[in-house]
């Protein structure tokens, strides 16, 4: 019932972009979010019949995107899952790297409340030295807003900073942990 569903959606998507780029007369950027599910490296010695409906949806993107007339953005944390294919159709590819130390310093600076009340001494420094990302640090920020706000003395500490920033490198997907169960 669902065999070339998904190559028809595939379809879809470009087909909608072309005629909502023709009704605006302006041209919209077309963003493929968490690319590495779309642009996938392609099975090879095709087993099953799901390999063979991956490959073909592959092949549509291929097809598509190389014929593409507008702007294209795909964005993955896993590069290494693209199918290389996908590379020469592509005319720039950037990387983000973590930011470094005086870039997170940076960050910290715009990301914290402006209004907010904090204990005198307040170290930005201290909170740059964690190597964490933009969105490790908005997440940090708000959940320690949200620890300070319900407290009575609502000011806040380098401290309160470092106990969510802990929690965030705890929780963090990107480092080896071991999961399973406890016998």
């Amino acid at each position: 019932m669902y065999v070339g569903e998904s190559e028809k959606n595939v379809r879809k998507i470009f087909d909608t972009y072309k005629e909502l780029t023709r009704q605006t007369k302006t041209e919209p950027i077309l963003l493929l979010n968490e690319a590495d599910q779309f642009l996938s490296s392609r099975s090879s010695g095709v087993s099953s019949s799901a390999d063979q409906m991956h490959n073909q949806m592959q092949n549509i993107f291929l097809e598509q995107i190389e014929k593409f007339e507008g702007i294209l953005i795909a964005t993955t944390n896993l590069l290494e899952n693209i199918d290389t294919a996908f590379s020469r159709r592509f005319n720039y590819k950037i990387e983000f790297q973590k930011p470094n130390e005086q870039q997170r310093k940076q960050l910290w600076q715009m990301m914290l409340p402006k209004n907010a009340q904090y204990e005198e001494g307040f170290d930005i420094d201290t909170l740059a030295k964690y190597n964490v990302t933009g969105g490790q640090i908005s997440l940090i920020v708000k959940n320690t807003a949200y620890s300070v706000a319900v407290r009575k003395n609502a000011i806040f500490t380098v401290e309160d900073f470092m106990v969510e920033i802990e929690k965030e490198k705890r929780g963090s997907f990107d480092s080896e942990k071991q999961l399973g169960f406890l016998s």
